[in-house]
């Protein structure tokens, strides 16, 4: 699924795979993933992790739908499910980096939509012309 992301570059796909991997290691403490399937498929997918040296905030490192069930409602049943268990671990904000790309406008407005909002932004982080853009929300 991840693969077929167009967005996603051979490298980003690596590092989602290690993540979700980790994720699914027995006794892991560190990464936390939940999917969506639909009609026993992988639709979705989303990972996350408590941020080393704070209380309470946690990172949003993946989320994923597969692109021929965009617009379905895969990513928001992710983020709710998400940000469910993340309450029930006593966090109280939620960090999550994306690019700045033109092509990464639509997973900006996503997050927009569910009241992550744009706290900070670091020119040519990734490359130039391709600034980090940071999204916080307090649960």
């Amino acid at each position: 699924m991840l693969r077929r992301i167009e967005v996603f570059t051979a490298d980003e796909v690596a590092c989602a795979i290690e993540v979700f991997g980790h994720a699914a290691e027995p006794g892991n403490q560190d990464y936390f993933a939940r999917v969506a399937e639909l009609g026993g498929r992988l639709v979705g997918a989303v990972a996350y992790g408590q941020t080393p040296m704070t209380e309470g905030t946690w990172d949003l490192y993946w989320i994923a739908s597969d692109p021929e069930c965009r617009r379905r409602g895969v990513g928001a049943k992710l983020l709710e499910v998400m940000e469910a268990d993340l309450r029930r671990r006593g966090a109280r904000l939620v960090r999550v980096e994306t690019s700045g790309l033109p092509i990464y406008e639509p997973t900006r407005a996503f997050y927009e939509r569910f009241q992550y909002r744009e706290t900070a932004r670091i020119p040519d982080f990734y490359k130039v012309g391709d600034d980090l853009v940071m999204f916080t929300r307090r649960l």
